[in-house]
């Protein structure tokens, strides 16, 4: 059997609408590595909060990876060694939380192991509770970095089309400096121009100098796109955006709370 790489993002993929992974997916999961194949958590998360599902999921092992913060880190589960790494300029950080606090939009971004803000707003307070991290509050949060982040987030809980607005209206200053998305409705995050989970992809595919034709991805949201479209197979989620799904190989039957992940895997890689 031909020895393949599987990439799964979490929410809404892997993890089912209460944040927890089904035994079906997990035995998936298992029957596919102990087949020989690689498994790849590709999230949008900081590299700290999915260690722990690494160890959640017994992957802390060789041949297992994780692609955080949406493409800008690379990580080898079993030593934790950062392989790949990229940050956004601090002149665009500098300019992207004055614009968020002049729209009056929680920003949001990482630090050293931290998620870092000027308020503990409700949407701090959620990303806190959905992520099981914590979050240090200060009241510049340029001035306060230890390092250029990964990627910052903007959030709004109850008006899309505001976060809609204001990615349209900083197309002309982000243009060529970072790339912008939505990871979900309420979220909208700015990564170094040209990362995405799909770059992180091919970076690791040469990394291991596998082929893309031998890859698989699963995904629901936005930030997904491009990892569906460079795998070799695509597999979107049934609960998934429209675009995402219009973009796959091979639409799920069973959505993230039916273990749509482990029918990924039996239909692909094993």
């Amino acid at each position: 059997m031909k020895k393949k790489i599987f990439f799964t993002d979490l929410d809404g993929t892997l993890l089912d609408s209460r944040k927890q992974i089904s035994q079906k997916n997990r035995d998936a999961i298992e029957a596919a590595r102990e087949h020989g194949h690689s498994i790849v958590l590709a999230t949008g998360r900081s590299t700290q909060n999915v260690i722990q599902q690494i160890k959640r999921l017994e992957l802390d092992q060789p041949g297992c990876y994780a692609i955080t913060f949406n493409g800008s880190c690379v990580v080898c589960c079993d030593t934790e060694e950062i392989l790949h790494w990229k940050t956004l300029d601090m002149d665009l950080v500098r300019y992207i939380f004055e614009e968020a606090r002049q729209w009056g939009i929680h920003c949001q971004t990482y630090d050293e192991g931290e998620t870092v803000a000027e308020a503990r707003s409700k949407e701090l307070i959620r990303y806190d509770r959905n992520n099981g991290g914590h979050s240090r509050v200060v009241s510049d949060v340029p001035a306060s970095l230890r390092s250029a982040p990964p990627k910052i987030l903007l959030a709004e809980l109850e008006d899309r089309a505001y976060l809609e607005r204001f990615q349209r209206e900083h197309e002309d200053y982000v243009h060529g400096k970072a790339d912008s998305f939505f990871s979900c409705k309420e979220y909208l995050e700015y990564v170094p121009y040209g990362v995405s989970k799909g770059s992180a992809i091919r970076w690791l595919c040469d990394y291991l100098h596998v082929d893309i034709a031998d890859t698989v991805a699963a995904g629901d949201a936005a930030n997904d796109l491009s990892m569906i479209i460079t795998a070799g197979v695509g597999a979107a989620m049934i609960n998934g955006e429209q675009a995402v799904k219009d973009a796959a190989d091979y639409v799920t039957v069973n959505d993230n709370d039916h273990s749509g992940v482990a029918e990924i895997i039996e239909k692909y890689i094993l």
